[in-house]
């Protein structure tokens, strides 16, 4: 019996040590949603804030940026990240943008486009990340 129970303390010891680890971003619903998933393949209801996408994640990630995925379009550029801390580290270091758990939109360097187009992405991507506090741009 004592080898079973050290077992069990054997797994506890390591499913503790996985969301210690993983800043237990693993049990976030948003976490494994993708830019494609959460933008580009998304079907909303009204404009396409998405216009033109183009996978960048081979350019963009790597080591200045320490992103999983990368997306541009017309609006923002949009980073994954894998966890949330290191979205908000990107974030805060943006000149304009906005951030949503682990996806961070970039509008810098995107001209011609109406910001009131900007704000409607970033309200639709909140609103799949179920990020209702706050203003959709930060």
């Amino acid at each position: 019996m004592a080898v079973r129970g050290r077992s069990v303390g054997a797994v506890c010891v390591g499913v503790g040590a996985l969301l210690a680890v993983s800043g237990c971003s693993i049990l976030i619903p948003q976490y494994g949603l993708t830019i494609r998933q959460a933008v580009i393949d998304a079907e909303y209801t009204g404009p396409d804030y998405a216009s033109n996408p183009v996978e960048i994640t081979e350019s963009a990630c790597g080591d200045e940026v320490d992103c999983v995925e990368a997306w541009s379009t017309d609006q923002a550029d949009y980073y994954r990240f894998a966890t949330r801390d290191g979205a908000t580290e990107f974030a805060e270091g943006l000149a304009d943008g906005a951030q949503s758990h682990f996806i961070v939109m970039d509008f810098s360097g995107k001209t011609g486009v109406d910001r009131s187009d900007q704000e409607s992405a970033s309200c639709q991507l909140r609103g799949v990340h179920f990020d209702h506090e706050g203003p959709c741009i930060d």
